[in-house]
């Protein structure tokens, strides 16, 4: 696909693309006519609509409520009329959308709580809740949730993950240059609630600026360690990280919270900021756009909801057509066909590629190499399960440990015989899950 990778033990070193908008400034997009908001922009169950056809709404109206303990809360980023609720396009596949038109009034709902009121713990996960914040790394997982581990697995350790190991991105980064003293506020939130004496801030070692920035701020805070780690991906993958600073292997099947950690991703924690201090919900996000066909690449601080076609007006456009498409980066991301289709709270990055570095070359029998064994790095045989999966034992790629995969790509990217092992190993992954439901 383009990009230059070197193997390491459970890694890869991959050509970074950082250099276009790594130093470019956050800038405000602008809010388009029309808002899309998928009900399913989190892990867990679809939010529930809380409005109708015709209902005028502002900035911060609650239009769809969390259905269960895995859900999330979904607001309007805009003020105007609710003019649809159907089907329509998502990163996920066709799913609920509530579409609102923008009156560009910019109308808000008050602050959820007055300002100088003092929060309990409790009260500050509520409000996190009530908020909508979800793992704005990609993962989508709901904050509150995280912030709520079971008794018999107290929190010693929180890791804030600033690793932003994919080629075009650099949302994390400018948002750790421009926003450290919010982004500090946040952590220190976390801390908090969870109680913890240790935390790590880790980043990539090529992220100096944004570590001399934090540096500054939290030099008087012994418990806070900002920690440079090598520049290698999947850097910031979470049992990757958990590993890394603690030594700590979560088991298979497993949640960090079982090793006694939390992660967080750094936007993550801007969010919970702004929800505890501004007292407002999750309707924005910083977000990359890059990639070589885009004329102007940017890093853009994004309302939730605005189509990916606005985006690329904010970038002036093409230089050269455009391949492929990603939502996310071109490791781990999801190829799309429709600029219809809106940011979310998990769009940290979208990456436009040429033609020519989407070209497939043509697949050969496995030469049983073992490279994609050495650069997994959660220790699979990526191999074997998609061998699995391909002669149908869903049963045997379930026992090698699918369900682990942590989606990276490093495999397909390494196997000279070009098999498709990720795409496989995410149908594995689909019909295991497909069948738990059942």
């Amino acid at each position: 696909m383009g990009l230059n990778i070197m193997r390491k033990k459970e890694g890869v070193y991959n050509e970074g693309r950082k250099e276009r908008t790594e130093n470019r400034p956050i800038e405000i997009a602008n809010v388009p006519e029309r808002l899309i908001f998928p009900l399913n922009m989190h892990i867990g169950a679809p939010a529930k609509p809380t409005i109708k056809i015709g209902d005028q709404v502002k900035i911060g109206t609650l239009i769809a409520e969390k259905d269960g303990f895995i859900s999330a809360n979904v607001y309007s980023s805009v003020s105007g009329e609710v003019i649809d609720i159907s089907d329509q396009p998502t990163v996920k596949g066709t799913a609920p959308c509530i579409t609102i038109k923008n009156d560009y009034q910019d109308y808000r709902e008050p602050p959820f709580l007055k300002e100088e009121e003092q929060l309990s713990i409790n009260q500050m996960k509520e409000l996190i809740e009530s908020a909508g914040i979800v793992g704005m790394g990609g993962a989508t997982f709901p904050t509150s949730v995280k912030l709520s581990p079971p008794d018999n697995k107290r929190i010693d350790t929180l890791i804030i993950n600033g690793a932003e190991c994919e080629p075009y991105s650099t949302a994390d980064h400018r948002l750790m240059v421009e926003y450290a003293e919010e982004l500090i506020e946040g952590i220190r939130i976390l801390v908090d609630i969870l109680s913890v004496n240790t935390v790590y801030i880790a980043l990539e070692s090529d992220t100096h600026d944004s570590v001399e920035k934090m540096k500054k701020i939290i030099d008087q805070e012994d418990h806070i360690d900002i920690v440079e780690l090598e520049t290698i991906y999947p850097q910031g993958s979470e049992k990757n990280l958990i590993k890394k600073l603690t030594n700590r292997e979560v088991p298979a099947g497993g949640l960090p919270a079982d090793v006694h950690t939390v992660v967080v991703n750094v936007a993550t924690a801007l969010a919970v900021h702004e929800a505890i201090h501004l007292r407002q919900p999750s309707i924005d996000r910083i977000t990359t756009v890059s990639g070589e066909p885009i004329k102007e690449p940017k890093n853009l601080k994004v309302r939730i909801g605005t189509p990916i076609n606005d985006l690329i007006k904010e970038c002036n456009g093409f230089r050269s057509k455009p391949g492929k498409v990603i939502h996310g980066g071109p490791m781990m991301g999801t190829a799309i066909k429709s600029g219809r289709i809106p940011v979310t709270k998990g769009t940290s990055v979208i990456t436009f590629l040429e033609k020519a570095e989407t070209v497939r070359s043509e697949r050969t029998p496995c030469i049983q190499c073992a490279e994609c064994l050495n650069v997994c790095p959660v220790s699979l045989q990526p191999i074997l399960i998609s061998q699995a999966y391909e002669n149908g034992d869903i049963d045997e790629a379930e026992r090698l440990g699918a369900m682990d995969c942590i989606d990276c790509g490093n495999c397909s990217y390494i196997c000279p015989a070009k098999i498709p092992l990720l795409d496989n190993i995410r149908a594995a992954k689909q019909e295991i899950r497909a069948r738990q439901e059942d």
